[in-house]
């Protein structure tokens, strides 16, 4: 299911051939792909030839279509060529009748290259993958010119293997009643943020599980980190991340619009929301830990990596970070007594949820330039299969949007947590956007032009200086607000109505 985020990029940071030479791969790059793409991986641009393979067509609409589909993806980590390359072995050898050149682009290339192939009009990909990340997702496509509906393919069995609101024609897969794309990635997990802890050190110090309040966060990372004698910590926060720290305002109150580190809108009121109580108590909640030396020092400059380091190393007792963090943390140290539980809430009680990761629900799209729709679908059709999935899950440890992936298979303990967890914190939330086609160009103008620092250098200085917050925030919604007066005087917008929703309750799913 699905982001905010991140990250968003938010899922993970990403053999053999058979014998007989029943698929062949070769360099498939123009002079305009290679330079716009070529250079770190050399890219992996593969063409194969692919023979065999289930009759995944049978279950969706449109002709066979024959011929060659070329398919971009992205460098998500060191298995994604082996295991792209292994899933076309199989969709080759149930549909002989259909080629896929495969390319494997860096993620840092990866936008440039989709740009220089729509405007060369060489070498454009039938398919390709959201990389929201690099800013290719399903709203930037279709501003673009990239992007097809893929409608007319979507059979009552097809959309059968997906929740149901998936293909109902309200999800972030729809635009102007149209569907555009396949979905993997679960968009809940993938919204929601882990409280990560070391079952061994809490257990050291005297607590028997992790924190459920804010006050018992207080007291856990407080202990630990006074008795730790400076080898080991209880919290820190991760500054080049700071923005994760938001799951902890989420669940005190209104989640804002629109991701954790952008100018913050409340879908309540339509009105800037930084000084909005749950935020303003939540960074003072963290400038109380940061005063009583609760984080590891130097926080404010460490990268995801350095948690992880931390963290497996046994100088850590818990942070709270996006999902693909349990993989990383396994593979760090496979001995680490790993626990994953919901972050902690207000001592009152929670008041908020977090919206899942839309912008990731579109996995797979079928390019605007698609040169045998048919054939392509073919493809999609498979990416959208429980065989393919399963083996996403299995392989990269990508947790799934399709329920059909876990069954009959022993899934990890991580797994089973996240994605209860994911159950329990998220919530769709509004969507501006939906009521107002402008809302979304409007709101990255309002981002592009908002008060400098940032939302998240003012928290990261708030937290460290220990300033009043409350005026800081109050001072950047004063200055919003001339912004947007500003915008909406001159035309870029009525009014702020697209994002005002006062029904709304933030602890159920919104279903206007």
């Amino acid at each position: 299911m699905q982001s905010n985020d991140w990250s968003t990029e938010f899922l993970r940071p990403d053999d053999q051939m058979p014998a007989g030479g029943e698929t062949s791969f070769t360099t498939s790059m123009s002079r305009r792909t290679v330079l716009g793409a070529a250079g770190a991986l050399g890219l992996a641009g593969l063409t194969a030839a692919c023979s065999g393979m289930s009759s995944t067509n049978d279950s969706s609409g449109g002709s066979a279509g024959t011929g060659t589909v070329r398919v971009w993806t992205v460098q998500s980590g060191p298995e994604t060529e082996a295991f792209e390359r292994a899933q076309l072995e199989a969709f080759g050898r149930r549909n002989p009748d259909i080629g896929v050149e495969l390319q494997v682009l860096p993620p840092e290339q990866f936008a440039n290259a989709m740009q220089l192939a729509f405007t060369g009009g060489e070498d454009i990909p039938d398919v390709f993958r959201h990389s929201a990340g690099q800013g290719v997702h399903l709203r930037s496509a279709l501003e673009r010119g990239w992007v097809r509906p893929v409608t007319e393919f979507i059979t009552d069995e097809f959309a059968s293997r997906f929740p149901h609101w998936v293909y109902d024609g309200a999800s972030a897969l729809y635009v102007d009643g149209e569907a555009y794309g396949v979905p993997r990635a679960d968009t809940f997990a993938n919204g929601s943020r882990m409280l990560y802890y070391n079952v061994d050190i809490l257990e050291r110090f005297g607590f028997s599980g992790p924190p459920e309040t804010w006050s018992e966060f207080r007291e856990i990372a407080a202990k630990i980190s006074t008795d730790g004698n400076n080898a080991v910590y209880g919290t820190a926060l991760v500054g080049a991340n700071i923005a994760s720290f938001q799951i902890l305002q989420n669940l005190a109150g209104p989640q804002h619009y629109r991701d954790d580190a952008e100018t913050p809108i409340s879908l309540l009121t339509g009105e800037p929301a930084m000084s909005e109580p749950s935020l303003v108590e939540t960074v003072e909640l963290l400038q109380a830990m940061n005063r009583q030396g609760s984080f590891t020092p130097g926080w404010e400059t460490w990268a995801p990596s350095d948690a992880i380091q931390q963290m497996a190393s046994g100088r850590l007792g818990m942070y709270i970070f996006p999902i693909f963090h349990a993989a990383q943390l396994r593979q760090a140290n496979p001995d680490l007594n790993l626990g994953i539980a919901r972050p902690p809430v207000p001592d009152a009680g929670r008041s908020g949820s977090r919206a899942p990761a839309d912008t990731v629900l579109p996995w797979w799209m079928m390019s605007a330039e698609v040169r045998d729709p048919e054939a392509a679908w073919r493809l999609m059709d498979f990416y959208g299969s429980v065989e393919y999935q399963r083996a996403g899950f299995l392989e990269e440890q990508r947790i799934s949007i399709m329920p059909g992936v876990y069954d009959g298979i022993d899934v990890d303990q991580d797994t089973l947590a996240i994605r209860e967890i994911a159950q329990d914190l998220v919530r769709q939330r509004p969507s501006p956007s939906r009521r107002s086609p402008e809302a979304d160009t409007f709101y990255d103008t309002l981002v592009a032009d908002a008060p400098r620092p940032a939302p998240a250098e003012l928290y990261v200085n708030a937290i460290v200086t220990e300033s009043d917050f409350a005026a800081t925030a109050a001072e950047y919604d004063e200055a919003v607000t001339q912004l947007i007066d500003e915008k909406i005087a001159a035309g870029a917008i009525d009014s702020m109505e697209a994002f005002t929703f006062p029904d709304w309750d933030p602890l159920e799913d919104y279903e206007g």
